[in-house]
């Protein structure tokens, strides 16, 4: 399958509007984000969907693995989630590869509120068959 960016990505995408427009960052060798989750997505009130949380440690971890020069997409994905992250309240999202192995690559992520972690994330990441055909 071929994976077109049509620039639509509620995370990243700029032309989404009703997106966060994500930019992401590197900081002490994680790639970081930082943004606030508007009302309209919580699941309880004032506080952050339980998917929303999961998809944005998904974008992070993502986004690391693209800083790394890695292209792939989401295989698996475990959220661990410790406190609410709180709508309307500004939030830090990070993430880091931390191991590659052939086409399979690991990749954690978190989402800090208030100085405090909120939840954590560990993905695997698939580099697609004919993606790693054209690289090898």
């Amino acid at each position: 399958m071929n994976f077109v960016d049509d620039d639509n990505c509620l995370f990243c995408g700029s032309q989404n509007p009703y997106g966060f427009h994500l930019k992401f960052g590197q900081e002490n060798g994680f790639t970081t984000t930082e943004t606030s989750v508007p009302w309209y997505y919580q699941g309880f009130r004032g506080v952050v969907h339980g998917g929303i949380v999961a998809a944005l440690l998904d974008e992070v971890m993502s986004h690391s693995l693209e800083n790394a020069g890695i292209e792939a997409v989401t295989g698996t994905l475990e959220a661990r989630y410790i406190k609410p992250l709180l709508t309307e309240k500004p939030l830090t999202a990070r993430g880091q590869v931390v191991k590659e192995d052939g086409r399979v690559i690991e990749a954690q992520g978190e989402v800090i509120q208030e100085g405090e972690v909120v939840a954590r994330g560990r993905g695997i990441f698939v580099i697609p068959r004919e993606r790693s055909e054209k690289i090898g």
